[in-house]
């Protein structure tokens, strides 16, 4: 092997068009990724669909003025797709720059605690709960449809919330740190598709508010008592109440990469 590149070595340019060729596809692969399974994933795979053909047929029949236009519009298309991803990007740049929450562990594995301790309750009355932990990402619609609390958390209130007779059962709660912040909220619908029609609202407002935002959702069926958490885009179900709080010690409490192993092992 050392004989043959000394003899016969590797032109500087094959290796530059290889590290390029591997940059791009990574770039491309990681994208698509973090797409896959929002809104904007059928849209951004026929916007490069589209400008992928578009852009052959130009150059193959050698349409100069396509082929200029294309160059000269490349900065608005930049733009429009800001623009129509802008619920995507902005999870994205959360997670890339999230930082560990505010207060201490045993601060938040209390909250934990009184929200695990209050879907119990709600589960044994058979009543239907959706509670979000608000992380780096605020979605201020909540908070207009929403009724303003600004509470302590505990098991109590939490349960009083959620009782089908009280006004504010209706919608979701938040949680921010240790205070419920807001309740009766009204959270954004999935518009992802290949979803189970079995799923309820709360179950898509849970799925939506996790598109829009890095929160971690948690919902407790009215219909069949099952548990189930929303993050990250995706639907984790059904759920123990200790499977639930090991992932929301792994998301909440724990770095990155516990959370991502603990999370895929309790889906898998």
């Amino acid at each position: 092997m050392n004989y043959l590149l000394a003899h016969y070595p590797i032109p500087t340019e094959i290796v530059r068009s290889l590290i390029e060729i591997f940059i791009l596809a990574t770039g491309i692969y990681l994208t698509w990724k973090l797409f896959r399974g929002t809104r904007g994933a059928r849209v951004l795979a026929g916007f490069v669909f589209l400008l992928a053909a578009l852009s052959l047929i130009s150059t193959g029949l050698k349409l100069v003025v396509i082929v200029q236009l294309l160059s000269v519009s490349s900065t608005f298309l930049l733009l429009g797709l800001v623009v129509i991803f802008q619920p995507e990007l902005r999870r994205i740049f959360a997670e890339l720059g999230s930082r560990p929450l505010l207060g201490s562990h045993r601060q938040q594995t209390e909250v934990i605690e009184a929200v695990i301790n209050a879907l119990e309750q709600l589960q044994e009355a058979g009543h239907g709960a959706l509670i979000a932990f608000e992380r780096e990402i605020t979605y201020d619609p909540a908070r207009e449809t929403g009724t303003i609390l600004d509470a302590k958390v505990s098991d109590d209130l939490l349960a009083t919330i959620f009782f089908p007779k009280t006004p504010l059962h209706d919608g979701g709660a938040i949680i921010v740190q240790d205070r419920i912040a807001v309740a009766a909220a009204i959270f954004p619908l999935t518009q992802a598709e290949g979803l189970q029609r079995t799923l309820g609202l709360r179950h898509r407002a849970a799925l939506g508010l996790s598109d829009e935002t890095d929160a971690v959702v948690v919902v407790l069926s009215e219909e069949t008592g099952v548990i189930s958490l929303a993050y990250n885009g995706e639907l984790r179900r059904p759920l123990t109440t200790d499977e639930l709080r090991s992932q929301l010690i792994a998301i909440l409490l724990q770095n990155k990469d516990n959370e991502k192993s603990l999370v895929e092992q309790l889906a898998s």
